[in-house]
């Protein structure tokens, strides 16, 4: 479906429109006034969301009935686009040629990211809605009135008419600038994103009041949170589930990267995954909130700014161990090269690990070869007993897993990450079997990519200030220690 700026200045044309391009130009400088004298500042103050997983039965979209297999599918299903996703992210600035439907997923392709629920709008326009958070995107946004056509959603769909605190914002705002955001007939900014799956999202760059629970009791009010109003979504994402994206990179749109946002956020956040599929709750904390265990080991490593190109929290992976043993790796293996593709990247809403191909290969024979002193030779690819990873193995009866399954370490420019078995394979007792929970990536263009699966039990905090730093710490994240 092509969906042009003539449609929207349409819907321009409508009293949601012209009362807040009025609005706007009364008070294009008094809502920054305002903002100053509502909100606490920083090293008083944060929040925490509650960071829900949606294979766990905490989360109000699970689906009791589906088999292990099938949400396993469901996993490999939703890191394929997901990659496709970072692939096209890395590759923008390179000379590869792109397909303008691949620079983001479809929303269907977040159906297992995390979940956060935030709390949109004044007045009657107020609304709590369930978004998809994303380490990998920049604006926020849902689905508002007037919305056609759009995905129907089960909480009703914001109204900008009946939120006091509502602006649409106009073309020479610094954040509307091309390809995402471009001027529309009517002097508002417009946004549009495609996705690979050849959905799209499109509607009005506007700033609204975000409410989150305050961790000293009561709420806080975020006024003036640039996010974007979508009134034209075409896609056929499945009624019953998160209404948007919570964006978080390090682009300045996102809202961790907002001015008007710092006050509350101190420019980090910080999560710590339990096993996936648990019922033991998760908390997305922000500024003040962050708190490390007492014995917590904690070590730091910069994030990568590149001055163009991606936006997402790349590192400088070093290299890796598998037990005590230290792997050879060519020098520049994980970097980012100078003509677009390659480094390293966390991504909470990959499931898995992915490593370059040639880098996996290197992993994949030093495990071979360590299980083949333990007389064990891989299953056969394709089998009946075939999950979807790449290597696989019968356990051993009467052996526990922790006494035939080696660790491994990511060593990070100034910090370990360690791995215990259970973040490196994926073990199936049911089935008596176990696979390595990481993918090779045979695209050039691709980046590599430290899952979910082996962020469990390590704290992350992300600081976006002063150039940036990852810190972690292997923590207990179940019990907080």
């Amino acid at each position: 479906m092509s969906l042009s700026l003539k449609t929207l200045h349409d819907m321009e044309s409508s009293q949601i429109f012209n009362q807040h391009l009025i609005s706007y130009s009364v008070l294009i400088f008094l809502p920054v006034l305002l903002a100053t004298s509502q909100i606490i500042p920083p090293t008083k103050h944060g929040f925490s969301l509650n960071l829900i997983d949606p294979l766990s039965p905490l989360s109000p979209f699970f689906n009791p009935n589906l088999t292990d297999t099938e949400r396993f599918n469901r996993i490999l299903k939703s890191d394929r686009g997901r990659l496709r996703y970072l692939t096209s992210l890395n590759a923008g600035t390179t000379n590869f040629p792109i397909d303008p439907t691949e620079i983001q997923p479809g929303l269907s392709s977040h159906d297992l990211s995390y979940m956060v629920m935030t709390g949109i709008g004044t007045g009657a326009a107020f609304q709590n809605y369930y978004l998809h958070l994303d380490t990998g995107s920049s604006l926020t946004w849902i689905q508002c009135e007037p919305c056609h056509p759009c995905f129907q959603q089960q909480q009703p769909i914001f109204n900008p008419l009946n939120s006091p605190s509502y602006l649409s914002l106009m073309a020479f705002h610094p954040y509307c600038r091309s390809p995402d955001y471009q001027p529309g007939p009517n002097g508002l900014c417009h946004f549009s994103m495609f996705y690979a799956d050849g959905t799209s999202a499109n509607g009005i760059l506007s700033s609204e009041t975000f409410t989150f629970p305050s961790s000293q009791g009561g709420n806080i009010q975020v006024p003036n949170v640039v996010f974007g109003c979508t009134h034209l979504t075409d896609t056929d994402y499945p009624l019953g589930g998160p209404v948007g994206i919570f964006g978080l990179d390090l682009e300045q749109e996102s809202f961790i990267s907002q001015p008007s946002c710092a006050p509350v956020t101190g420019l980090r956040f910080s999560y710590c995954l339990v096993e996936p599929g648990s019922n033991i709750p998760m908390a997305l904390r922000f500024g003040a909130d962050i708190t490390w265990p007492p014995v917590a080991r904690v070590q730091q490593t910069q994030i990568l700014r590149f001055s163009t190109g991606p936006k997402q929290y790349y590192v400088n992976l070093t290299g890796i161990s598998i037990d005590d043993t230290s792997i050879y790796f060519a020098p520049g293996t994980f970097d980012r090269r100078p003509s677009g593709g390659g480094g390293f990247v966390l991504d909470s809403g990959s499931h898995f690990t992915y490593l370059p191909e040639l880098a996996y290969r290197i992993v994949r024979n030093a495990l071979v070869l360590h299980f083949q002193a333990r007389h064990l030779m891989p299953l056969v690819p394709g089998g009946d007993e075939d999950v979807g990873l790449d290597l696989c193995y019968d356990l051993l009866p009467n052996v526990d897993p922790k006494d035939l399954l080696p660790s491994m370490t990511f060593h990070f420019a100034g910090a370990d990450l360690p791995l215990f078995y259970e973040q490196v394979f994926h073990v199936d007792l049911h089935q008596q079997q176990f696979c390595l929970a990481m993918l090779p990536e045979t695209d050039v263009r691709a980046p590599g990519i430290l899952g979910a699966f082996q962020q469990v039990n390590t704290q992350f905090e992300f600081d976006t200030s002063n150039g940036g730093i990852l810190r972690m710490a292997t923590v207990d994240c179940a019990h907080g220690v």
